[in-house]
């Protein structure tokens, strides 16, 4: 386990969060087939006051000397009406290292973070979604141990 400090987020971090947001939507903006919705930093910053606000929910984060290294929303949930399980599940989003961080383990003390915050919520499982052609999240995940469980499939109508 790393000792890098990750901390829930608060209202006043939420000008570095949306700077964080900006840059993931920079690696994953190329991969979105749907159309943006209006306003998305607003929805966005709506967002994460949820996630703030609820005690099933939060934004972890990692502080640097410059402002927020780190992020990430989660989420503890049921796994919804169309599942046959009723296992409790974390559910990992916005999950962004600054560019020039990577590799030093951030996304990993994240990942820690939102597993003992699952655990304690009654968590079994940790669930992250990633755009298809978004390779380099795709080998992260990998490498933190996530499996692919179900592949969803698009076309234009």
């Amino acid at each position: 386990m790393t000792d890098t400090p990750v901390r829930e987020a608060r209202e006043t971090d939420l000008d570095q969060m949306l700077v964080l947001w900006r840059a993931l939507e920079l690696i994953q903006g190329s991969h979105r087939l749907f159309p943006m919705a209006d306003d998305p930093e607003g929805r966005i910053t709506g967002l994460l006051k949820e996630a703030i606000a609820d005690p099933e929910s939060a934004v972890f984060v990692i502080d640097g000397p410059g402002g927020l290294l780190a992020m990430a929303v989660v989420r503890v949930t049921g796994q919804g009406h169309h599942s046959m399980s009723n296992a409790r599940v974390v559910e990992l989003s916005r999950v962004v290292v600054q560019q020039s961080e990577r590799g030093r383990g951030l996304g990993k003390a994240l990942i820690e973070h939102a597993a003992r915050f699952g655990k304690e919520r009654g968590a079994t499982f940790l669930t992250a979604k990633l755009f298809a052609g978004n390779t380099e999240g795709r080998t992260f995940w990998q490498r933190m141990g996530f499996v692919p469980r179900y592949e969803e499939r698009i076309k234009p109508i």
